[in-house]
This record gives C-alpha cells, sequence and structure tokens, in this order.
C-alpha cells in the first residue's frame, strides 16, 4: 500500500502538469503547494447486496480536492452527466479513473468541473475501491487562478480550502448540499 500510496501521489503531481498546461498556465504553477499537499487514502469495501435497488453503496457526491483516483475491481461507479442523468463507468482492467474535485473548478474558475458521482451494489459480487484524494495542505486557500479571471471570464468563486471543507461536512447534510456551492458566487 505504502508503494501504491507514493506511485498515486507522483501520478497526481503529473496529471496537475498537464491540467495546468491544458489551461494556460505553467506547467510547474503551484508546484511546491501541490508536492506539500494533502493526500488521503481510502480503501472502500462494497458487499453484494440481495436487493440492490434498496441501497447505494455511496452517495452522490463531488471529491472536495483538486483530483482523485480511483482503482476498482468491479463495475459500480456512476457519473452524472450534465442532463442530470447518470452513467456507469465501464471498468477497465489495471486502468485508473480520474476525477476531478471541487477545488481544480474554483482554481479553473469553472473551465472545469468537479465530476458528480455515486457508487451502486450489486447481487453478485463485492466491489472494492482505493481512491486517492489530492488537495493542497489543509489550510493552504485554492482561489481562481488569476490568468484565468478575466472580462469574458468573471470571477465565479470564493477561495476555500481543506479546512473549510472539513468545517462544512462536520455541519452541513452533504447530500442535499454540495460544497462547491459554497464557492460560488453567483450559484
Amino acid at each position: 500500500m505504502g508503494n501504491y500510496t507514493t506511485a498515486a501521489q507522483k501520478l497526481q503531481e503529473e496529471l496537475m502538469q498537464v491540467i495546468f498546461e491544458s489551461l494556460g498556465l505553467n506547467d510547474n504553477y503551484l508546484h511546491e503547494d501541490i508536492a506539500e499537499g494533502s493526500q488521503v487514502m481510502a480503501v472502500n469495501c462494497y458487499p453484494a447486496c440481495p436487493e440492490p435497488d434498496l441501497t447505494l453503496g455511496l452517495p452522490p457526491h463531488t471529491d472536495y480536492g483538486m483530483v482523485s483516483t480511483i482503482l476498482q475491481n468491479h463495475q459500480g461507479l456512476q457519473i452524472m452527466d450534465r442532463g442530470e442523468k447518470w452513467h456507469s463507468v465501464p471498468l477497465i482492467k489495471g486502468a485508473l479513473v480520474v476525477l476531478l474535485g471541487d477545488h481544480m473548478e474554483v482554481l479553473s474558475n469553472g473551465i472545469y468541473k468537479s465530476v458528480v458521482h455515486r457508487v451502486t451494489v450489486n447481487t453478485e459480487k463485492r466491489r472494492i475501491s482505493i481512491v486517492s484524494l489530492h488537495s493542497l495542505a489543509l489550510g493552504k486557500k485554492v482561489r481562481p487562478a488569476s490568468a484565468l479571471v478575466n472580462e469574458q471570464n468573471i470571477l465565479s468563486y470564493k477561495e476555500g480550502s481543506f479546512s473549510d471543507f472539513l468545517d462544512f461536512i462536520s455541519g452541513e447534510d452533504i447530500v442535499k448540499e454540495k460544497y462547491i456551492d459554497k464557492l460560488k458566487i453567483n450559484p
């Protein structure tokens, strides 16, 4: 698990360089903040369920951080499209699923959106996932990159941190209210 965690961190740093480049930012943008950032690993087990239509493995949500990578052994992850329709993410053996989180939506000033997702269960197979969630350090604020704010793209988000997210989830029903909505200037 230690080797996997180290590899996931290295992959996240490389993904961030590519994402920043795609936004027209320097590929070393926030390099030190990312290297010193937070990584949370979660191992989830979703047992087979005799009545999968009556339960969810994990309710709809977005991840708070910049990027999340998911390794899974069986299909069950679903993402929501802009029309609020659910789509199953196909399982490709040995492949990782990469999701953008709330802090990437903020940093990109809404150019990229965090991915609403959920996990379903099935009647026959136990599903295991290993999720690596990446954000800046606990108290480090994420704000829209100044290069991405102009007359055509007005400032759309307030700054927020991992610490702010933890405060949010300790006092809110995260199924009914999303963290990203708290950061939008004009929701």
